[in-house]
């Protein structure tokens, strides 16, 4: 019997590779989602070396494109893919701003709107009982989103800033998601301050932070940890799926840990009108 794979994206980054490691030594089939296809073909001949039986799929995607997220799930469709899990893990933090060929600024795409759209046009191709599983950042906690989100310029923009509410704006969608699931599942993992080329800001004090902050950062193994048990994770009581609300079954995992996702953030007002705008820029019917 065929097994469901698991597609990651951002494959080829620290965490993202760290991840496949992971999932293939539980023997598990994935998808490599990335852009660079030359640098997955070259990790997929090491990894295939450290697990000689592990089945690698990989298939070129570049979330700051809604025309190659969609042709990415065409190839899925084409190739007549099982997938019962997904970990959107991809990310980029931008030094400057720039808009891509969609109109949106690059941070927002690639952390939030990518991930969504992929994850929408994913949803009807997944089996029963999938699993979503979408990262965010320690920097949501000092983020706060407004109506003026979508609205960049160079003015608003901060590297940091921006990037903080594209991973909250990811954490507040992915709880309305889960309510508008009915077969499946979404949960979120936080993998911490890791030690990658996430954390390099392409500042003047880089090579300061290399020295005296990069030393204590989590490693990219310990970092793909909570993002592998969120996707291995079952959301049932005593084998039969929670009557509770759907929003109960939401999960953060940090760490070797996981808890429920807190009321107030289901409670933001701006929660809603965060889904509707952005289907509105997505073009994705509700």
């Amino acid at each position: 019997m065929e097994k469901s794979k698991i597609i990651v994206t951002g494959a080829t980054g620290s965490i993202g590779l760290a991840a496949v490691k992971s999932l293939l030594s539980k023997d598990l089939p994935v998808i490599m989602a990335c852009r660079n296809i030359k640098k997955a073909d070259s990790q997929r001949d090491n990894l295939i070396k450290q697990f000689p039986h592990s089945e690698i799929d990989i298939i070129e995607l570049d979330l700051n494109s809604l025309a190659s997220i969609r042709a990415f799930v065409e190839e899925i469709k084409n190739q007549g893919f099982k997938v019962d899990k997904l970990l959107n893990n991809a990310g980029i933090i931008c030094r400057d701003f720039t808009v891509n060929d969609d109109g949106f600024e690059t941070t927002l795409a690639v952390n939030y709107l990518g991930p969504l759209y992929l994850s929408k046009l994913m949803i009807p191709l997944m089996d029963n009982d999938f699993n979503i599983v979408n990262t965010v950042s320690v920097t949501r906690g000092v983020s706060k989103l407004d109506e003026h989100f979508f609205d960049l310029d160079k003015k608003r923009f901060s590297q940091l800033g921006t990037y903080g509410k594209a991973k909250y704006a990811l954490f507040l969608s992915s709880l309305t998601l889960s309510e508008k699931i009915k077969n499946g599942s979404v949960n979120l993992t936080d993998p911490g301050v890791v030690d990658s080329n996430m954390i390099s800001m392409h500042r003047w004090f880089d090579p300061l932070a290399d020295v005296l902050f990069r030393p204590f950062c989590k490693s990219p193994e310990k970092g793909a940890i909570p993002a592998v048990n969120a996707l291995l994770y079952k959301s049932t009581d005593n084998g039969q799926q929670s009557t509770d609300l759907v929003q109960k079954n939401v999960k953060l995992f940090s760490g070797n840990r996981s808890k429920v996702i807190s009321q107030k953030h289901y409670d933001n007002p701006l929660r809603k009108w965060l889904w509707e705008e952005s289907n509105k820029r997505l073009t994705i019917n509700n």
